[in-house]
């Protein structure tokens, strides 16, 4: 007779993990490249606005003086 024995079905457990995945090299060098990228933006959007800052106050400096 074909029994089946469903104690031993019951004990066998699988168990599943996950591996970490790993990013490729080609997207952590992309992101450091997108740090200094936005760096370099954002310092010379800084010194090119100090630079206008400072020009149009010396303008108004200079018509004080003339006056």
């Amino acid at each position: 007779m074909n029994t089946i024995d469903s104690t031993a079905q019951s004990q066998t457990t699988t168990t599943y993990t996950e591996q970490p995945v790993s990013v490729p090299e080609v997207e952590k060098e992309d992101n450091s490249m997108n740090f200094y990228i936005i760096g370099g933006v954002i310092n010379i959007t800084m010194i090119t606005a100090y630079f206008i800052w400072a020009f149009y106050a010396w303008k108004k400096t200079g018509k004080q003086k003339k006056t």
